[in-house]
Order: C-alpha cells, then sequence, then structure tokens
C-alpha cells in the first residue's frame, strides 16, 4: 500500500474515532455523567481536546466544549493575527498610493460576479450616498 494511501487511511480512521468519541448529543449529555467527565478533562494542564455537541431533533443547534485556556489562547491568537493582516495591507497600502491605476472600473467591476447591478440600477434614486 503507497504512503499516500496509508495516510488517508489513517486520517479517515482518526475522523472516524473523534466522531465516535468527541460528538455527543445533549441526550448524552443530560442522561449521564459525561459532561461531569468532559469538565474534568479540563482540568489541570491546558489540553487541545475538542468535545462537539448537537441536539439530533434542531440541525442548527450545535456548540463546541473546548478547553478555557485553550479558548483563550485561540483568541489571543486570532487577535495577533488580525492585527498582523491589517499592518500587512496598511503598507501594501501604503506602497501602491501613488501606483497609476491601469484597470479600467469597469474590468474590475465585471470580475465581481456577486455585485447586483441590477438592483442598484433600479434602486439608484433610493441610494442616500451621504450615510
Amino acid at each position: 500500500m503507497s504512503d499516500v494511501l496509508m495516510k488517508d487511511k489513517n486520517r479517515n480512521l482518526a475522523a472516524l474515532e473523534f466522531l465516535q468519541r468527541n460528538v455527543l448529543n445533549v441526550t448524552d449529555l443530560t442522561r449521564t455523567n459525561k459532561l461531569s467527565e468532559i469538565l474534568n478533562s479540563f482540568s489541570g494542564e491546558e489540553t487541545d481536546e475538542v468535545f462537539v455537541v448537537k441536539n439530533h431533533k434542531n440541525k442548527d443547534a450545535a456548540g463546541v466544549f473546548v478547553d478555557l485556556e485553550r479558548y483563550i489562547k485561540l483568541l489571543k491568537i486570532e487577535e495577533i493575527y488580525e492585527k498582523a493582516m491589517d499592518s500587512h495591507m496598511l503598507e501594501i497600502a501604503k506602497e501602491r498610493k501613488d501606483d497609476i491605476a491601469d484597470i479600467p472600473l469597469a474590468d474590475v467591476l465585471k470580475e465581481d460576479d456577486e455585485i447586483d447591478y441590477k438592483y442598484i440600477y433600479d434602486n439608484i434614486d433610493k441610494i442616500d450616498l451621504e450615510d
């Protein structure tokens, strides 16, 4: 068996093991002491363990239990990342501020499929440009 297939098999097994061990139904938490076990697993040293809780009666009702220290660390990493991206984009904007825009605006807008030009045209009189 090739290394690629072996890695895929191991990844699939790891995913199945995660689903079996860490994805819980809300009923599992209310009828057993599983919630207490999860919270106890977060005591002591920081852990990267993640538990997904779902309510099968409402597919949109899902949440995650993670170690509080880990979550705080992830929030700090996110904040650092966002600041770094903002700083990087500001530097790019400063570098390009005197560049000549040699691409026609129509070509730029043509590439954006998400702009609803018909809606804008039909409602141009209703749009308040001062806001």
